[in-house]
């Protein structure tokens, strides 16, 4: 027959009876080492989530510049849809205003030539105060009808702006600063082709 062996508390402590006081066994509660592990781990969560909630703000202000930027192009390209092509009463092919013109009296696409607006006009021409941060540049410039993707560049343009076309593109930029004294950002560039037609 095979031996059985009994344990008491003799051959391993963990086993013992419990005394009066209850066990003898001890609950086991953190390290100092497992408490600075778990606190790191915290600290790098923390850390993470703050960055993320950087980074998702940051994102989310350049989504409203953009759409801002948008809305103010559409803005001018609304103001000058309804414009005459030449001046209705010069009829000439100058661009830029013609003498004694103001915003008010602008008259045909050309007169926007050179304009700037800060604070940015809506498409009645009328002042967008709560918008100030951003400013409204236009240009125009003549083009080949035959080759709308040329004459782009506006401080080396290969047609003069005194040559009648036919066809001119309007280009506007919209430009952000965060405070006055910042420098200005471009936000968005957009351009469109118009024909006299």
């Amino acid at each position: 027959m095979g031996r059985t062996l009994r344990c008491n508390s003799r051959c391993h402590p963990a086993y013992a009876p419990a005394g009066r006081g209850g066990s003898n066994v001890r609950p086991r509660g953190f390290t100092l080492m497992e408490a600075m592990l778990a606190v790191v781990i915290v600290a790098f969560g923390y850390l993470a989530t703050m960055e993320l909630f950087a980074s998702c703000t940051a994102e989310n202000q350049n989504s409203a510049r953009m759409t801002t930027a948008q809305m103010l192009t559409t803005s001018i390209q609304e103001l000058t849809t309804g414009l005459a092509f030449k001046d209705p009463y010069y009829a000439t092919s100058t661009i830029g205003p013609e003498a004694g013109e103001t915003l008010a009296t602008y008259n045909d696409v050309d007169d926007f030539d050179g304009f700037s607006a800060c604070p940015p006009l809506d498409a009645t021409r009328s002042p967008i105060p709560e918008l100030s941060q951003y400013t409204q540049v236009v240009q125009v410039m003549p083009i080949d009808p035959n080759r709308p993707g040329a004459n782009y560049d506006i401080k080396a343009p290969e047609i003069p702006k005194t040559t009648y076309t036919g066809a001119v593109r309007v280009r506007v930029l919209i430009q952000y600063r965060r405070t006055p004294t910042d420098p200005p950002i471009e936000v968005l560039r957009s351009s469109w082709v118009r024909l006299d037609e």
